[in-house]
């Protein structure tokens, strides 16, 4: 699928979209940076999407321009664009829309432009030689090969030794308990000691 012909930041930034004529449609565009915040500019474009910036350039693309010369192109600084932008906005992105896909239908329609390609006055044909061709030998058919059914071989059987029954676990004796522990006696905290201070020789 072929890219757009405006993309989404065009369609964001776009003011006024105006048709001129089958082929060439004009922006107008608002600045979105802060620094030229205000100020707009003018694009025409094809539905090629050639673009020109001038009115100049745009005559020079056209082969009829009588019309360029009749014609009012309405101003971005018009009342109706400057006090409500966001739906001047909302309105030109909708016919450019529509634009876009009337010039993509068109251009599926349309018969492929025929480039003449440059043929020379003069073209050498040399023949082609016949050269025989031998017939080969008939290849005979050899006898179809049967195929043996594959061989298994059996695994070998291992013997297994037979399993002896074990003796039957004899039970021991249960063991005594354990004679029964003596109570200790409590111990008795000792009373606190005094510390006497000694007083220091007088001299």
């Amino acid at each position: 699928m072929p890219a757009p012909l405006l993309t989404t930041y065009d369609l964001g930034s776009l003011l006024i979209f105006e048709k001129l004529c089958d082929d060439w449609v004009r922006e107008v565009h608002k600045f979105n940076s802060q620094r030229k915040k205000g100020k707009n500019f003018v694009v025409f474009r094809n539905c090629e999407n050639k673009k020109v910036t001038s009115l100049e350039e745009l005559k020079e693309e056209l082969e009829d321009t009588a019309f360029l010369d009749s014609a009012e192109f309405k101003s971005a600084f018009s009342h109706d664009i400057v006090s409500n932008k966001v739906g001047a906005n909302k309105i030109a992105r909708k016919a450019a829309k529509a634009w876009m896909i009337e010039s993509a239908g068109r251009k599926v329609g349309s018969k492929p432009k025929v480039v003449k390609a440059a043929v020379p006055d003069v073209v050498k044909v040399t023949p082609v030689k016949k050269v025989p061709v031998k017939a080969a030998a008939p290849v005979k058919e050899a006898a179809p090969v049967e195929i043996a059914a594959p061989v298994i071989e059996a695994a070998p059987v291992e013997e297994v030794a037979v399993v002896e029954e074990a003796a039957p676990v004899e039970e021991t004796a249960s063991v005594e308990e354990a004679a029964p522990i003596e109570e200790v006696a409590v111990v008795e905290e000792a009373a606190p000691v005094e510390v006497i201070e000694v007083a220091a020789p007088v001299e």
